[in-house]
């Protein structure tokens, strides 16, 4: 049996298109299962991306309460920035809370004694576990830190707790990386 160019080619053609629609069509459904099953999921991935900031800022608009309790006075009100010398007194004096906005996986390899992870990554998980020590009175003194002085994530978080009625919030901008590099005293969860 002779078979022409010509219907060699409508064949091989005929194969193509086949596949070109079975393609088609397996990448279709699959497309729509992901988008289905995103759906489903407690807190679905966004679709357009979102910057670091967005993504926190729609945390805290789901954490947020219709009205947060005003906040009293504060007993001992922090200035916005610490130094490292105003920073390693109030970590020595325990006179508040300090909050590591690093990733979690850092905190528990090595933190600033007694602080508490609330990654800026993770947020809404860190605040649901640290809920009952941070909404004890949101004019409590809180200092938050990061990795160091380029790390955004502890300004960032500062915003976030601000948003949720928090009044006392300092930033020790220094960081891990200074802290370290002065030879402070660390914990790990290890």
């Amino acid at each position: 049996m002779k078979f022409s160019i010509r219907q060699l080619v409508a064949a091989q053609g005929a194969i193509l298109k086949a596949d070109l629609t079975f393609l088609f069509l397996a990448a279709s459904i699959s497309l729509v299962a992901g988008i289905l099953i995103n759906q489903l999921r407690d807190t679905p991935l966004p679709l357009v991306y979102k910057g670091k900031a967005e993504r926190l800022q729609d945390s805290v608009q789901r954490i947020a309460t219709k009205e947060a309790p005003p906040a009293p006075a504060p007993a001992v009100h922090l200035p916005e920035k610490l130094s490292l010398e105003e920073f390693s007194s109030y970590v020595e004096s325990k006179g508040g809370l300090v909050l590591d906005a690093r990733p979690e996986i850092f905190h528990r390899l090595g933190h600033v004694p007694g602080a508490l992870s609330l990654p800026r990554d993770d947020f809404e998980k860190g605040y649901a576990s640290l809920k009952e020590k941070l909404e004890a009175d949101r004019s409590q003194p809180i200092a938050i830190y990061c990795s160091g002085a380029s790390c955004e994530d502890s300004g960032l978080l500062k915003k976030s707790l601000a948003a949720l009625g928090y009044t006392n919030l300092a930033l020790f901008e220094g960081g891990w990386g200074e802290w370290t590099g002065a030879k402070k005293p660390e914990e790990s969860a290890q």
